[in-house]
């Protein structure tokens, strides 16, 4: 990241003397608060924020996404600061009175970004002094590191000859798995083309056996006035005037009786064709099956290899002191970070497995020593030492907790964690509370609501319940439900909104419709999970390039994070998202099958087995260390792009993603993590 100095870039700010300083280069989060310059009181929520320079008389502080008002604010440079800095291992943190030196506006449009020069009017010495010792510590720390390299890579160098045949090895099956999905992929097209021209051809079929019994009709029709016009010619034979009209007619309609002979004649030789060419597709159908069911057998143990793989690539990047896995391998920016949702979905993956004791470590994390905020779970802790590293507290993520630990709980009957997840359920019966129509909002800071939320909610409370059997978390679930159907289901389009007000598409809300409230409450009460997916599919599906591992490029089909029309970077696949949908598939597969309708149950099995095999065609083998050559999965077909919901892919080429190798592990095994099974 280029750093900018303290000095002020905006002309409306003059005179201010900025050598005075010394201006060191550190990050820091910043939380803090405008206040009003004659009576010391609030005139904005608090904010969060990062420096980007530090001196000992002020810091530069970059934010992010300032609403229009506070830009005022800032433009006019009247207003104070009440600023609160988050220096890395100091307790408590420093607190500060500042007022605005310059401003410089680095980017507008949503999200906008602000540079804002602080000169400190109050400051404890100490705090001041504290602060420029960790910023001159952080400059020291690259000397210091580059010492300490110099001695791991010696020891490195002694174990890289043990672990280069492992990645070797690693390496080649997942080019295995890579070429057997490529071209399980092609022969399920052929398939699917043999099969729609099949079925055009019965078509024509039906449609030309139609005309003929339409001609034979006609023919006889025609057949009934020769025999009439023969009785007239012979009643009227002295009639001669009548007898040459008798006779014109009489030629017409044998005309017309040839011609529709030859007409059926035609339609016959071509049935008779593509009856042959119905034959032909059939046996090619049988050779393509035939192969397709040779290359499963092959493909089979190469799958489970490669998920036994990618489930010990998640076990590698577990932290032993935290119990937290490390949510992305190559992205720089995110090294180390462990998001909450991802722990979740780690933990089931333990879970799934029968590993208590690596999703024990994990929960025990979130009991014994995660700090909280507003009386829940941030977003993002430090995977190494359990620090906070995003403050904001989303109700998703600790939903996605308590999921984990009730799958825990009914996997290994331990109720060690129980009393986590019930304080989570009070915390958000208290936020349902809190509004009208006993809507879930994204958070105690915020005031919109999202429908993948209180999916979420609803699958949670209703596992409570199966759980403690407590009455509460019933009346809970029930009032979720009644703001589902009001505020989620957009019934014209027949598919979810992404929130309360908000009709933009969101391929998870169609997944997560299916997997938590399930194919038959869905029809029960007019929500037809049929059109749900259908739309998916009509609106989220791409085709699009992805570049393998060995620099080979191939076509991949899966879904977006939208409609991605109305975005310039056009198609990208997730990896999570489109498991989503695999999982999704197979829960109405199961459920038509339940049903006896084997034809609808076949249809969504196949679509399963596609789309898990488009997935595979991703699998990467782990480039670091940690991961030893093991399989893993990236996130999207593409990195750091915007993903139409106020956030970006991961940067780094061929990052690992916690979330996506999860999700796919849960497709592979039909595991629905919304669903107490």
């Amino acid at each position: 990241m280029r750093t900018k100095d303290l000095s002020p870039k905006n002309k409306d700010f003059k005179g201010v003397e900025h050598r005075k300083y010394i201006r060191l280069n550190a990050i820091f989060p910043v939380e803090f608060q405008f206040i009003d310059p004659e009576t010391s009181g609030s005139i904005s929520e608090i904010k969060q924020g990062f420096t980007r320079d530090v001196g000992k008389g002020g810091i530069c502080l970059e934010v992010n996404n300032l609403e229009e008002g506070l830009e005022q604010v800032v433009k006019e440079g009247k207003a104070k600061l009440d600023i609160r800095l988050h220096i890395p291992l100091a307790m408590p943190e420093t607190k500060a009175i500042a007022k605005i030196a310059w401003y410089e506006k680095v980017k507008s449009g949503y999200p906008n970004k602000y540079l804002i020069g602080l000169s400190f009017l109050q400051i404890d010495p100490k705090d001041s002094s504290r602060i420029y010792f960790h910023a001159t510590r952080v400059m020291l720390t690259p000397a210091i590191i580059s010492v300490l390299v110099f001695f791991l890579v010696a020891g490195l160098a002694y174990f890289y000859s043990a672990e280069f045949k492992t990645k070797l090895e690693n390496r080649k099956l997942v080019q295995e798995l890579n070429q057997l999905s490529i071209k399980k992929s092609e022969l399920e097209n052929k398939i699917s083309d043999l099969d729609s021209e099949r079925d055009a051809v019965g078509c024509k079929i039906i449609l030309n056996e139609d005309k003929i019994e339409k001609y034979k009709g006609q023919i006889k029709d025609l057949e009934q006035l020769v025999g009439g016009a023969k009785a007239k010619d012979r009643l009227i034979a002295y009639l001669k005037e009548d007898k040459e009209k008798t006779k014109s007619v009489m030629k017409h309609v044998l005309y017309q009786r040839a011609r529709f002979n030859r007409k059926m004649l035609s339609l016959d030789e071509e049935n008779l064709y593509l009856k042959n060419r119905v034959s032909k597709l059939s046996n090619q159908k049988v050779s393509v099956e035939d192969n397709l069911k040779d290359l499963l057998s092959s493909l089979k143990p190469v799958e489970e290899k490669n998920i036994s793989s990618m489930y010990q690539w998640l076990k590698n990047h577990k932290n032993r002191r935290t119990g937290l896995v490390m949510s992305y391998e190559g992205d720089k920016d995110l090294e180390e970070w462990a998001f909450t949702y991802d722990q979740s979905l780690a933990a089931q993956c333990f879970t799934l497995m029968g590993d208590q004791q690596d999703a024990k470590d994990i929960l025990n994390f979130y009991k014994y020593k995660a700090q909280k905020s507003d009386g829940a779970f941030t977003n993002a802790y430090d995977s190494q030492t359990g620090n906070v590293m995003e403050y904001y507290v989303h109700s998703g993520p600790n939903v996605w907790l308590a999921i984990a630990i009730v799958q825990y709980i009914k996997k290994f009957k331990d109720e060690t964690h129980l009393s986590v997840a019930e304080e989570i359920a009070e915390w958000l019966i208290a936020l349902q509370k809190q509004d009208k129509d006993f809507g879930i909002r994204g958070g105690p800071k915020f005031e919109w609501f999202s429908t993948e939320h209180n999916l979420d909610a609803y699958a949670l409370f209703g596992m409570l319940y199966r759980i403690t059997e407590e009455e509460k978390y019933l009346r809970a679930q029930a009032r979720t439900f009644e703001w589902i159907k009001k505020n989620s289901f957009n019934k014209p389009e027949g598919r979810m909104n992404r929130g309360k007000g908000d009709a933009t598409i969101a391929t998870d809300t169609f997944a997560w419709a299916i997997a938590s409230l399930g194919p038959k409450l869905l029809k029960e009460f007019g929500m037809d999970p049929d059109q749900i997916l259908d739309f998916a599919e009509t609106n989220c599906m791409v085709m699009t390039d992805y570049m393998m591992q060995d620099g080979k490029r191939t076509k991949v089909t899966g879904f977006d994070f939208g409609k991605y029309e109305h975005l310039a970077r056009g198609g990208i696949v997730s990896t999570e998202w489109t498991s989503q949908m695999v999982v999704s598939f197979r829960i109405m597969a199961d459920y038509y099958e339940e049903n006896s309708d084997f034809n609808k149950a076949k249809y969504y099995n196949k679509k399963a087995d596609f789309y898990l095999s488009e997935i595979e065609k991703m699998v990467i083998s782990s480039p670091s260390r940690v991961g030893q050559g093991q399989g893993c999965l990236p996130y999207a077909t593409q990195d750091d792009v915007d993903t139409g919901h106020g956030w970006r892919v991961a940067r780094g080429t061929k990052t690992g993603s916690t979330a996506g190798t999860a999700y796919t592990i849960f497709a592979k095994y039909n595991y629905n993590p919304l669903a107490l099974e």
